[in-house]
C-alpha cells in the first residue's frame, strides 16, 4: 500500500478539525479515537449525499444511566441542532446524527424552489417529475 502524501495527511487533518468532538471528563484516549472515527464516518456519509458542511460540533456524555448526544451545524444561514439518546455513546451519536440529517434536508428544502434536489432525490426521478428526457 502506498504511503500517504503530505497533502493527503493535511487533508485528513483538516477533515478531522471540521468535526469537533466533546466527551465527558472520564473519557480516555481510546474512547476519543473510537467515537471520533465513528462520528467522522457518519459525517462523511451525510456529506456524500448533502455536500460538505464547514463545522460539526458533537457532544456525547453520560446522563442518568444512558448517554446523550447533541450535534450542531451551521448550514446556509441556518443553525441546526439535534439530540439523541442511547445505551452507549455511539448509539446516542447515531440517533442525533440521523435526526440532524433529516433537519438538514428540511432546511435545504425550505431554501430552494426545487425540493426534489434539496432532499437528494435521484436525478432520473427528478427529471421524470419535471418532464425531462431522463425518465425511464
Amino acid at each position: 500500500m502506498e504511503a500517504m502524501t503530505e497533502s493527503g495527511r493535511a487533508s485528513a487533518r483538516a477533515k478531522r478539525a471540521r468535526v469537533e468532538l466533546q466527551l465527558h471528563r472520564g473519557a480516555g484516549a481510546r474512547q476519543y479515537r473510537e467515537l471520533g472515527a465513528f462520528v467522522r464516518y457518519c459525517v462523511a456519509r451525510i456529506e456524500r449525499e448533502l455536500g460538505e458542511i464547514e463545522h460539526w460540533s458533537v457532544t456525547i456524555a453520560p446522563a442518568g444511566g444512558e448517554f446523550t448526544s447533541v450535534v450542531a451545524v451551521h448550514d446556509g444561514g441556518d443553525a441546526i441542532e439535534a439530540t439523541g439518546t442511547g445505551m452507549d455513546g455511539p448509539l446516542a451519536a447515531w440517533e442525533a446524527l440521523c435526526r440532524l440529517e433529516q433537519r438538514l434536508r428540511e432546511a435545504r428544502a425550505r431554501r430552494t424552489t426545487d425540493p426534489a434536489l434539496a432532499t437528494g432525490a435521484p436525478v432520473r426521478r427528478h427529471l421524470a417529475l419535471v418532464g425531462g428526457s431522463g425518465a425511464r
